[in-house]
């Protein structure tokens, strides 16, 4: 993989509505930083890109006051309404640059602790498989699914059946895959089903998808517990114990 070339696609147009906060999650701040800054600033550090695409909502007035935007790496483009749509927005930039057999990293913006030795391992992986791969951690809880979609105090769930965790990950990212499989998976999803990452869409291309494992510490910034919990992680692993 020494000579492969790597686009870095960073999906950064959702508003996160879960967080209940008054901008979007990515703007947040982080031991200090912002959420995009530390994602966008591991992306450049690993010095695996050629390029670093990072999809915006179009209102977003707060990315071009980051001082990594102003990095020779960065490019950005208008996001879409669903990550797929993010991505694919990404891809479409990437065209006049791009082969289809070059690799296109996939990143939330909102998984802030990615290590450049995870990034460095799933190139590592795919190199001698050739196939799409994913970062994951397994799953060592005990596993049930529940007899209804979601759950409402007038109608709480029942266990319909636990699942065997032996076989369960949990999906991260960076994904990797070859930028002409994405563009072609994607596409299709959009017309036909919805998926919550890229390796569904290829899944239902029928092609295979390597699992990588990571550690569970490249959590996905979704509410204030996942914010503290990143924090406590950050500054742990520079010696500190305790979270302010």
């Amino acid at each position: 993989m020494s000579q492969a070339v790597i686009w870095a696609l960073v999906p950064g147009a959702g508003t996160g509505q879960r967080m209940g906060a008054s901008l979007p999650k990515q703007y947040l701040l982080l031991a200090g930083q912002t959420i995009a800054e530390r994602t966008l600033s591991q992306l450049v550090t690993a010095d695996l890109f050629s390029k670093i695409i990072i999809a915006l909502a179009d209102d977003d007035n707060h990315f071009l006051d980051l001082p990594i935007a102003q990095s020779a790496q960065i490019e950005t483009v208008v996001g879409g309404a669903s990550r797929a749509a993010s991505v694919l927005n990404g891809l479409h930039a990437l065209a006049d640059y791009a082969a289809a057999d070059d690799w296109v990293m996939v990143h939330d913006i909102a998984r802030p602790l990615i290590t450049v030795e995870a990034m460095n391992k799933l190139v590592n992986a795919v190199g001698p498989q050739d196939v799409a791969a994913i970062l994951a951690t397994r799953i060592h809880d005990t596993v049930k699914q529940s007899d209804i979609y979601n759950s409402v105090p007038e109608s709480l769930p029942f266990v319909e059946t636990t699942l065997d965790r032996r076989r369960l990950w949990l999906a991260q990212t960076p994904q990797m895959v070859r930028y002409g499989l994405l563009v072609e998976a994607l596409t299709q999803a959009e017309k036909q089903h919805e998926v919550t990452d890229e390796a569904s869409a290829v899944e239902f291309l029928g092609r295979s998808v390597l699992l990588v494992e990571n550690t569970q510490q490249n959590i996905k910034i979704t509410t204030d517990e996942d914010l503290r919990l990143a924090e406590y992680y950050l500054l742990d692993s520079v010696g500190l114990t305790e979270v302010g």
